[in-house]
């Protein structure tokens, strides 16, 4: 014979709400994409910010120009000079360069002035290599 027994004294647990329990959290179903999309952005920000970094830092845009010359015409010399146009070499400095290729009496300082301004330099630095037109 089968006896069921009951047990009234028991206290009702109340059933729990569809609520995550603690340690884990809700993941709605886009969460998946909303991360891809944010990977995707710091990615290729990352990638861009290095990219103008690189070109920021790269050289003068000025002076890559002034290089890009035809200079095929030049001479091997340690000094090459070609038709109004002369290569830095190191040491040179603009005051040599205007003593060396002032042609007559002209000051040396307005023969300097005049490298400057038809060669766009702002200052008197020089880079080895670099192509001057001379006045």
């Amino acid at each position: 014979m089968y006896m069921a027994y009951s047990n009234t004294n028991t206290t009702h647990t109340p059933h729990r709400s569809a609520s995550p329990s603690k340690g884990m959290t809700f993941i709605p179903s886009n969460t998946k994409a909303i991360v891809r999309f944010i990977l995707l952005a710091v990615i290729l920000g990352t990638v861009f910010s290095f990219g103008a970094m690189v070109q920021a830092y790269a050289g003068d845009g000025a002076a890559t120009a002034k290089t890009t010359v035809s200079v095929t015409s030049i001479n091997s010399s340690p000094k090459a000079v070609a038709q109004d146009q002369v290569v830095i070499q190191r040491g040179d400095t603009l005051w040599e360069i205007a003593s060396t290729h002032n042609k007559g009496n002209e000051n040396i300082r307005s023969y300097v002035d005049k490298l400057k301004t038809i060669n766009h330099l702002t200052t008197s630095s020089l880079k080895e290599g670099q192509v001057l037109l001379l006045p």
